[in-house]
């Protein structure tokens, strides 16, 4: 049974839904499971809520229904024809929005029957999502430091010989252990030249002496995802890459030292790129700065110059990724990853910042 505490939750995520809508939209349609997840607290992989300013109805199927009875914060019915059609007909709407990103066309052309315009508006809920609650800061920290003590316990086990695959294993059975839920993403473990190589799939690449290792993490608590990437020099430097990371550092400090509310997203890009283009390696940079990060590992927004939100402002309570990299083929790669929290004045990091990182 949801508390009380969590019913206001979901509340006022709902609310801040309405306050992000144009008043002309009279009603909402969700059916993509995460954000199901956001407004009601349920875990479902199939589901509709049907919203007006006034009314909250959940259409689930017989594998959902008596769990959503016993615990939803709104009514819910049997996903049946007769609950579709009482709803438009008793329902004084005209138009209703949905997530044109995440609903078919057929699905849309199916819902022509119920004579209402249907309101494409691609990712319905980016916006009131980008902002984290306390409740959603509170799960991504305990996200953030079993990620970290993941990170150690594989720094931990370096040792000539361990394969990629082994290592990428070991983290996911050592965080299991700990409590996560699962992984965010496969994890990337990079040795070498194979660090060059920005999405790698870890191969059974054995570690040699004097390796490069690029270790990109994340992890799932609470439905809730982390993110993190480090690049390991074992027993010694490499002195090219060394030199490119710690440029990339100080690409990242740039973009960091711009992180408050206010700023825009291509703000923080072309700061960092500036910093490459002082050296002339901007053409090694091959990806965007990095993204929002919640219930997903990737989500609203991204951050680039380039992209149609690059002029979106960061606000208060957005959790975001600083993530720029350099790439050299065949020779290797460095990128260097944290979660940030915008605060009021500037941000706060979700990883504590060892001396020799």
């Amino acid at each position: 049974m949801i508390c009380l505490n969590e019913k206001e939750v979901f509340l006022k995520r709902v609310a801040g839904l309405w306050e992000q809508l144009e008043s002309s939209i009279e009603a909402c349609l969700i059916e993509d499971p995460t954000d199901l997840y956001y407004l009601t607290g349920l875990s479902l992989s199939k589901g509709s809520l049907l919203l007006t300013r006034k009314k909250q109805l959940l259409l689930v199927d017989d594998r959902y229904f008596q769990s959503a009875v016993e615990k939803a914060i709104v009514v819910v019915k049997r996903d049946l024809p007769i609950a579709w059609e009482e709803f438009f007909a008793h329902s004084l709407f005209k138009t209703i929005a949905f997530d044109s990103e995440k609903i078919s066309c057929e699905r849309y052309l199916g819902f022509q029957k119920f004579h209402k315009e249907f309101i494409a508006c691609p990712n319905l809920l980016k916006n009131v999502r980008a902002i984290k609650d306390t409740v959603e800061i509170g799960k991504i920290t305990m996200s953030a430091q079993l990620l970290r003590r993941g990170f150690s316990h594989i720094c931990s086990l370096l040792k000539v010989g361990i394969t990629e695959k082994e290592l990428s294993k070991e983290f996911e059975i050592f965080c299991l252990q700990q409590g996560a839920d699962g992984l965010a993403f496969e994890p990337i473990i990079a040795f070498g030249k194979n660090s060059a190589i920005p999405h790698y799939h870890s191969q059974n690449v054995a570690l040699q002496s004097k390796d490069v290792v690029l270790i990109d993490i994340g992890i799932v608590v609470d439905h809730y995802h982390s993110d993190m990437t480090r690049v390991v020099f074992f027993e010694e430097p490499h002195l090219r890459l060394s030199y490119l990371y710690q440029i990339v550092k100080q690409a990242q400090k740039a973009a960091l030292d711009l992180c408050a509310p206010g700023v825009t997203l291509a703000e923080l890009d072309l700061v960092a790129r500036e910093v490459f283009k002082k050296y002339d390696l901007e053409p090694f940079f091959f990806h965007c700065l990095g993204h929002g990060i919640g219930l997903t590992t990737h989500e609203f927004p991204r951050i680039s110059h380039q992209d149609k939100e690059a002029q979106v402002l960061l606000q208060k309570n957005m959790v975001i990724t600083i993530e720029p990299g350099l790439y050299l083929p065949d020779i290797g790669g460095v990128r260097y990853e944290d979660m940030v929290l915008i605060t009021e004045e500037g941000y706060r990091f979700f990883y504590p910042i060892a001396p020799d990182e």
